[in-house]
């Protein structure tokens, strides 16, 4: 019964986000930002998947259901933004890897966290900067967010926690930009994996 109400909590929440991104879009912000808001507010929905579910089954629906969705979506919309595909199903890879002890649910949570937080905060100074791609800028903006992320989640040192961020940066600077949505979260998952066990 508990998985039943984090389910719907979750689904609840998810239709809460997409409610203000429909009202982002009403006051006429640009849709990058209303992209990132969204890619950043959902990726919060992991706590509730990695702490507050507690069966394989259920924490599997959401990411399965938003892959196929989102696969049809993509499909409509002429094949474009293979991101939107690949972001649950990094998502369902981790909780598949955190079933089978691969991963802790802390490094699941940073790797999310890193695709949501830090890539948004990337693509955000990268606008702000008046750049139309990946850059320098939004590279250094996902370092920091990432870096807090690994600390605040996981607890480890300093340097393990620069180290995961590097990793996480270097991942959403060289991946092609629908595929980080796919690279970043389970480099970075693996990475505080790896330094948490040092």
């Amino acid at each position: 019964m508990n998985d039943i109400i984090w389910l719907l909590i979750s689904f609840a929440y998810v239709f809460i986000v997409l409610l203000i991104a429909l009202l982002m879009g009403r006051k006429g912000i640009a849709s990058i930002y209303i992209r990132k808001t969204v890619h950043i507010l959902v990726s919060l929905w992991i706590f509730i998947m990695a702490y507050g579910m507690e069966s394989f089954a259920a924490r599997m629906t959401g990411p399965v259901i938003f892959t196929i969705i989102n696969f049809l979506f993509f499909i409509h919309n002429g094949r474009k933004g293979a991101g939107i595909i690949f972001y649950p199903l990094s998502i369902a890879l981790m909780i598949i890897l955190m079933q089978t002890e691969v991963l802790s649910p802390a490094a699941v949570v940073a790797g999310t966290l890193a695709m949501g937080l830090g890539d948004g905060a990337a693509a955000i100074a990268g606008t702000l900067m008046g750049k139309k791609r990946k850059s320098i800028e939004g590279s250094g903006a996902m370092y920091v967010v990432v870096f807090n992320i690994v600390m605040a989640v996981t607890g480890i040192g300093v340097l393990q926690s620069a180290v995961a961020a590097l990793a996480a940066a270097i991942s959403e600077r060289i991946s092609p930009s629908a595929l980080d949505n796919l690279t970043v979260p389970l480099i970075t998952a693996g990475a505080v994996e790896v330094l948490c066990a040092l």
